[in-house]
């Protein structure tokens, strides 16, 4: 089985197991026995007191261990009575603040659903406050939650000074996701999304590609920088690939109305869409205003593996590939894990660093 196919697959395996537990488990558990202790252990492979020390704060427990036993609670529905005690004191709130951009962004929907289902096993609420992807965080967005004695804030949004500041006054833990801020005193869990570009370039050319079209986000995002910057590096010295840009707002519409644009050139054989939302959009005007066949007269790529990526076959939309696959496998349980350590314990937990990933909490 070619690879894309394969990853494809264990994508759409992994959505349907996600839709199993989020539709389907809540209802199933009403009618079945409270999880226990012993329950987690055993499915985890772990002893009884390896889960307590799991859920008791400042407990000595491997990372490993400690991940094997929150996944196995996690599938189990089960909470434990002392949890509450661990980092929620009379005076915590038990409120995360979670600042994304862009919620009517497919992507940022999944990831809060992801944070979410991690909190909650500890019976941690999320507060959700939006901003535009590029824009700065200062101390003045932050005062009007400060009153909800948040506990913690993870933000796709760099923050300025002040508001680094205002949170160490409220001894708030503020933690970066998908950014690698390198601030002191704050916590980072980030893709490698430059080198990702890379890769999708390098794919590209081992095809043969020589005009293809790029569809960049909206200025000033990082993630879309990023990306775009690691492709047009990979190419730069190519001489036989000639490069088409055009900016998509990482909509639907900016892909649609991008790929129009991209299409005059009547040469190009593949588009690489710096997002899966403007890949939806760059599909859809191919499909409907032009007799291309995708991927046999054309090549889409898009980026970040949104759960709607499954539903167009792959004849129609390539999305999913390698980096895509290593975010789906690796990222989101070391983001969650790490979220959700750093909550718990207030201190480094883990330290990752390979090629595709780089997790860093301080």
């Amino acid at each position: 089985m070619h690879i894309f196919q394969l990853i494809d697959n264990i994508a759409i395996f992994w959505i349907i197991i996600q839709v199993f537990e989020y539709y389907g488990g809540d209802k199933m558990n009403k009618t079945k026995k409270a999880s226990t202790s012993q329950d987690v252990a055993k499915l985890a492979g772990v002893s009884q007191s390896a889960v307590s020390r799991c859920f008791t704060k400042g407990a000595s427990i491997s990372s490993r261990t400690k991940l094997r036993v929150i996944e196995a609670a996690k599938k189990l529905g089960y909470k434990p009575q002392t949890f509450t005690n661990l980092s929620i004191s009379s005076e915590d709130s038990g409120l995360v603040g979670v600042i994304l951009p862009y919620v009517t962004n497919r992507y940022y929907p999944e990831v809060l659903a992801e944070l979410h289902e991690a909190l909650r096993i500890g019976g941690y609420q999320i507060l959700l406050i939006t901003t535009d992807d590029g824009e700065e965080l200062d101390e003045k967005l932050i005062q009007p939650y400060l009153q909800e004695k948040l506990i913690a804030i993870v933000s796709a949004a760099k923050p300025t000074d002040s508001f680094v500041e205002s949170c160490n006054e409220k001894k708030i833990q503020v933690i970066a996701y998908n950014r690698n801020w390198k601030i002191p005193t704050t916590s980072s869990v980030a893709c490698d999304h430059r080198y990702g570009g890379e890769m999708i370039a390098q794919y590209l050319d081992n095809n043969k590609h020589k005009n293809i079209g790029l569809i960049e986000g909206p200025k000033g995002s990082f993630v879309s920088d990023e990306r775009c910057k690691g492709f047009k590096s990979y190419i730069k010295n190519l001489k036989h690939i000639k490069l088409n840009t055009e900016k998509g707002y990482f909509t639907y519409e900016g892909g649609y109305q991008a790929t129009e644009k991209i299409l005059e050139n009547k040469s190009i054989s593949a588009i690489f869409c710096a997002d899966d939302t403007m890949a939806f959009g760059c599909s859809d005007f191919i499909k409907n205003k032009t007799n291309l066949n995708i991927p046999n007269q054309i090549e889409i790529i898009g980026y970040d593996d949104i759960s709607m990526a499954s539903w167009d076959t792959p004849a129609s939309l390539a999305t999913s590939w390698e980096v895509d696959f290593l975010l789906l496998l690796f990222i989101y349980p070391l983001i969650l894990y790490s979220i959700y350590c750093i909550i718990i314990h207030n201190n480094a937990i883990l330290f990752i660093n390979w090629k595709m990933c780089i997790l860093h909490t301080i």
